[in-house]
């Protein structure tokens, strides 16, 4: 990997992983794909990503926000969006005048989308979400069917889907959600018989052959990554690369420290480099959306504990090829120190790749898409 001479730090997206996993997910799902582009396209760049799975073949691209769409729309990406999140109200006309089909998670949302499809000046395409178990939007499954049938008989909406979506498609709840969607699709879709169902995500894609239906609704697979609790029984192209180049390599006496607060102290002649990219760029970033309980707090302090007494090798690290450089003292705003111990050809120019959850790599880093 050669340095980007205009960058100190950049990620580079591959276009032809991109394709090879959206090929592989449809050939094997065996159904139509709507890809998830939403945040960013999962950090690999919105407006590129959603060219790409439209070209390939997509029937649908989803996104959560208006904004997201509007975002593509002005980009000039005609394909067919689904926003997947009831947007708020003085945004539903907006969502409408772009053609866009929005979720329906609420039957008292009924005549509100309707006005807005009347101001839009074009009917109001609706995809109607039932809550199976996830807990957070969608109409019970009892409501459903009286739900679909107030849509159905207003003309200025278009019941053109039905969908749930799973908490734990590879768990058992994943079954038994989608058996509550089972028991009550016949009596939905009797309103609306050209209503596309989907209810797959990336883990029930695999896990649930029985819940593709019409067309699977896939992200995390088509970017390259395994979902939680399944593994992908074809091989998946990672897309995404992270580098920096390295501005500073230093040669350390034993006992010198690195970094704010003089953590971290050598204990023998140490040869180190820096590269340009720390916390705000998403390096040593780990989401933290989990609910606060002892339980979590104590596995999170362990973790720390075990690399602090050296039991645990640090999750905070570089690639130089093959050769992993561990961070050393603390990742700074922008800058990052890292042990070459061991690494003889590194110098001030050397490339390292950078690995990160690639949702929390900053926006403002550009990405290069790349053959």
């Amino acid at each position: 990997m050669t340095a980007e001479p205009t960058r100190t730090t950049w990620v580079e997206v591959s276009r032809d992983a991109l394709l090879r996993n959206f090929a592989a997910l449809k050939s094997h799902a065996s159904t139509a794909v709507c890809a998830v582009v939403k945040a960013n396209a999962y950090g690999c760049g919105l407006v590129e990503c959603a060219l790409a799975f439209h070209r390939a073949g997509a029937r649908m691209l989803a996104v959560t926000r208006v904004e997201e769409a509007r975002e593509l729309r002005d980009a000039g990406v005609a394909a067919d969006i689904l926003i997947l999140a009831p947007p708020p109200r003085a945004l539903l006309p907006e969502a409408f005048a772009m053609n866009c089909a929005v979720a329906l998670c609420d039957g008292g949302d009924i005549e509100p989308y309707a006005e807005a499809a009347r101001t839009a000046g074009r009917a109001g395409r609706v995809h109607l979400k039932i809550d199976t178990g996830m807990g957070r939007l969608g109409v019970r499954p009892e409501h459903a069917p009286g739900v679909a049938s107030r849509v159905s008989s207003t003309t200025d909406l278009a019941l053109e889907g039905v969908w749930t979506h799973f908490a734990d498609a590879a768990a058992e709840s994943g079954r038994r959600q989608l058996d509550r969607f089972l028991a009550v699709r016949a009596a939905v879709i009797r309103y609306a018989p050209r209503a596309v169902v989907h209810a797959a995500n990336s883990a029930a894609t695999l896990a649930l052959p029985a819940a593709r239906f019409d067309m699977v609704r896939v992200g995390t697979l088509l970017y390259g990554q395994d979902p939680v609790g399944v593994r992908a029984p074809f091989p998946l192209a990672d897309a995404f690369a992270w580098h920096a180049t390295v501005v500073s390599v230093r040669e350390l006496a034993a006992g010198a420290t690195v970094g704010y607060g003089s953590e971290w102290r050598a204990k023998q002649p140490t040869r180190v480099a820096t590269i340009p990219v720390g916390y705000v760029d998403g390096f040593g970033l780990e989401p933290t959306a989990r609910s606060e309980s002892f339980t979590e707090a104590a596995k999170a302090g362990g973790r720390v504990a075990a690399v602090a007494l050296g039991r645990r090798q640090t999750r905070r690290f570089v690639w130089f090829g093959s050769a992993v450089a561990p961070v050393v003292g603390r990742i700074a705003m922008q800058e990052a120190t890292v042990s070459l111990e061991g690494i003889s050809d590194v110098g001030v120019g050397s490339v390292a790749r950078v690995p990160a959850r690639r949702l929390l790599v900053g926006t403002h880093i550009d990405r290069v898409y790349v053959p």
